[in-house]
């Protein structure tokens, strides 16, 4: 009985203690290359991402597609939480990275890489205490 009380006691603060969760900013990411349709879209723990596709650009609709959980590693690698095999493939063509507030994409197959930057989802002039009123709505005295 001793023995669970202190295992109960050890694991409670354990878990008060906690660790922080690293997450990205919640809002859009996208590259500003023109011509590029690159994106990634945040919300809490979840992502959804659309890179060009690394073998075949043009064929189909030329991209990759995926939406689910995300963790991020202590070294800022986003790890995207896929079945084996998807997980393989994407791993195989792309790293993506937490950096500077934006995502870092390593294109293995370029060998280069690029920037997703972030775009609030709630832009910083409506974050006030008033909401903002739309220009098209009537006033009334």
């Amino acid at each position: 009985m001793k023995h669970t009380i202190q295992l109960f006691l050890l694991l409670t603060v354990f878990l008060l203690c906690g660790c922080e969760v690293i997450r990205l900013h919640n809002g859009k990411y996208e590259i500003s290359q023109a011509g590029r349709g690159d994106f990634a879209a945040v919300y809490n723990d979840m992502i959804i991402i659309r890179l060009r596709n690394p073998e075949e650009p043009g064929t189909g609709n030329g991209y990759w597609e995926w939406g689910g959980t995300y963790s991020i590693r202590d070294n800022g690698i986003i790890e995207l939480d896929m079945d084996r095999q998807t997980a393989r493939d994407w791993n195989f063509y792309y790293d993506l990275r937490m950096q500077d507030g934006g995502i870092r994409v390593i294109d293995h197959r370029a060998e280069n890489s690029f920037r997703l930057e972030h775009i609030p989802a709630v832009p910083p002039q409506q974050r006030s205490n008033t909401p903002a009123t739309p220009a098209s709505y009537p006033t009334f005295q």
